[in-house]
């Protein structure tokens, strides 16, 4: 009984774990492809303000417009783009310019988090309800006149109401701030804050709630402590110094490296795994924290903006002319006192410690595999909850693995948020592998236990390995197809055998299927292409209307074309295709512009619903092949 208890209390826990990270990850999204407008607005303040290191009046005239209108706007325009594209972005910018305008002289960094894709939600839902009521030819009037439209509606909305709403909200909370500070409790936030950094939801704290809230303190002092609580780097350097003085075997040989990628690289993700190793020493991270707070409240210090990565390289950048010293003394002393506590239980943990025969530190670590991969292992992406510093550089790490073991595979990083629809294998840390199944759930992933060269890049390469040798006739030489496509000619493009006339296929799915199964048996594309020509489906409705149905794959998945082919499906009693009947379905796999004749000849001979019947009637594959080649009817 206890024991069932205490799983189900784990579930919950991990439940919620995932979602405020899946959440936070959203937040941090629409910030962290925007950080380099945020740390030019950090340097311009740490330079040309009054008290930065060459004031310069005309030039310090940018900060505020920086401040107010660019930085909120980019929030809100990233936001409506992650919920419906560009369409979704233009309406996140224009929500946010009302708010901004109505919030007075309120930097609206938290309003722009909700309107930017609260905006893009709402154009994506009129989309949704009038897509199918446009008349054929007035597809762009509508678009672009349904988006002013509906933009000014809501920006008008927002400037009314929501813009006063929020600058009350944001006083209040910057109150709350105040509030903490002016009692000297700020530094108990630690209690709550390093056990939530270890768990990888630095980001959803750091970008999503300590930035907005220190732009407001930033605005009239210039700087802010609330910046400095999450990328300080000095209570990551005094774990590390614990297990390097302390510990033994693989965990003190990996202390260098990774001393070096977190302190002057910023990629904070490097030592959380030293931690969870040794839950006790989440105390010595809290008490590091409490130390920095506390240090940064006596000498008045705080940065111009949130240092990203937290490199003391970026700290100091980010530090105020004359604030130097309270730089050097956060960084130090937390460090020094995160080392004492961490040294004690590092110590003890290691007291008894054995050095094994065998590796088996990572012996059961789970290795998660979801979906199988269809075809050869082409692409991977390394991710991370914001696809920066720490999925970089382990994606850096593998590509460089896989090069020197002569596998030509392309290695990416991403969040998890925004994983691109053509990789065939993700890469996630364990503590991100659930979220990231859920983001991708027909995709194969696997886990691994540390950024920094896990074992598990070591299955990575054997899987491809076995991958490329199982998949070696669909691995073509650059030179090999490039006289491919030279020789391709339409009679090729279009084998008898792929003229299918089947009253027995009624549905889309079927037609898909049977349509790849044909190119892949034909050496036209790998079996993924399958993927693609579903994808794509997603993407665009391939039903033109008149019966004629026209799949292909999305360009996301080009690559898995080996050469140019079509297939064609019959049925003169209708195959359902996305809510209509289709008679006549033409599959593409399109390598080059070899097919376009065809596709040219489709366009004119199958332009009225009259014509397709009278094609569908011919019911002679050799006929049929004839015609689409441009060949006379006899």
């Amino acid at each position: 009984m206890t024991e069932s208890v205490g799983k189900n209390k784990n579930k919950l826990t991990t439940s919620f774990q995932e979602k405020f990270q899946k959440f936070g990850g959203f937040l941090s999204g629409m910030v962290i492809p925007n950080i380099g407008a945020f740390i030019a607005f950090g340097l311009i303040t740490a330079i040309f303000l009054e008290t930065g290191w060459y004031p310069n009046e005309k030039i310090a005239k940018l900060i505020s417009p920086l401040l107010q209108y660019l930085l909120p706007m980019m929030i809100g325009y990233t936001g409506g783009e992650m919920i419906y594209g560009k369409r979704g972005a233009v309406a996140g910018a224009t929500v946010t310019l009302g708010l901004i305008v109505g919030g007075g002289d309120v930097a609206m960094f938290l309003g722009a988090m909700i309107m930017g894709p609260l905006g893009g939600f709402i154009i994506k839902k009129f989309d949704d309800l009038v897509k199918d009521k446009i008349p054929e030819g007035f597809e762009m009037i509508v678009n672009n006149f349904s988006l002013g439209i509906v933009g000014g509606i809501i920006c008008i909305l927002s400037y009314i109401f929501v813009g006063p709403l929020m600058q009350s909200i944001t006083n209040i909370l910057a109150g709350g701030v105040s509030w903490i500070i002016d009692r000297g409790i700020l530094p108990l936030s630690a209690i709550f804050i390093e056990p939530a950094r270890v768990l990888f939801l630095n980001n959803v704290i750091d970008h999503g709630i300590m930035a907005p809230l220190g732009l407001e303190q930033a605005q009239s002092q210039g700087f802010s402590s609330l910046f400095m609580i999450i990328p300080n780097p000095g209570i990551g350097l005094g774990i590390l110094l614990a297990y390097y003085i302390y510990a033994k075997g693989e965990m003190k040989d990996a202390v260098p490296s990774a001393i070096l990628i977190h302190f002057f690289g910023g990629i904070h993700e490097i030592f959380y795994p030293f931690v969870l190793a040794n839950p006790f020493l989440i105390l010595a991270d809290i008490a590091g924290g409490i130390a920095a707070i506390i240090i940064m409240q006596i000498t008045n210090y705080g940065t111009t903006y949130t240092p990203s990565p937290g490199s003391i390289i970026s700290v100091l950048a980010l530090t105020p002319k004359g604030h130097y010293l309270g730089a050097i003394l956060t960084v130090g002393i937390s460090c020094i006192v995160t080392f004492l506590v961490a040294a004690f239980f590092v110590k003890k943990a290691y007291k008894n410690y054995e050095e094994p025969d065998e590796e088996i530190i990572f012996e059961d670590f789970p290795r998660t595999f979801g979906k199988k991969i269809n075809g050869p292992i082409r692409k991977i992406v390394v991710a991370c909850d914001a696809g920066m510093g720490s999925s970089a550089m382990s994606a850096s790490s593998l590509r460089k693995k896989l090069k020197n073991a002569g596998l030509n595979v392309e290695v990416i990083h991403s969040a998890i948020a925004n994983i691109p629809s053509d990789v065939d294998l993700i890469v996630t840390h364990v503590e991100l592998t659930e979220i990231a199944k859920k983001a991708k759930p027909n995709k194969a992933h696997i886990s691994i236990s540390s950024y920094i060269n896990p074992k598990e890049f070591n299955d990575i390469e054997n899987l491809i390995r076995k991958n490329h040798e199982e998949n070696k006739s669909y691995i073509i030489d650059e030179k090999e197809e490039v006289v491919e496509v030279k020789t391709n000619n339409n009679s090729d493009i279009l084998d008898l055998e792929n003229i299918i006339i089947d009253e027995s296929i009624k549905d889309r799915d079927t037609c898909l299927n049977l349509i790849n199964k044909k190119f892949v048996e034909g050496g036209y594309t790998t079996p993924r292409y399958l993927d693609g020509l579903y994808a794509k489906e997603e993407e665009f409705n391939t039903n033109m209307g008149n019966g004629l149905a026209i799949p292909h794959g999305s360009f996301d998945y080009k690559s898995e074309i080996l050469k140019t082919g079509l297939v064609l499906i019959i049925n003169k009693n209708g195959i359902e295709w996305n809510g209509s009947n289709v008679k006549l379905v033409v599959g593409i796999a399109g390598k080059g512009d070899e097919h376009l004749d065809i596709l040219a000849k489709i366009s004119t001979e199958f332009d009225t619903e009259e014509k397709v019947d009278d094609f569908v009637k011919i019911g002679n594959p050799a006929k049929i092949k004839e015609i689409l080649e441009n060949k006379e009817r006899k």
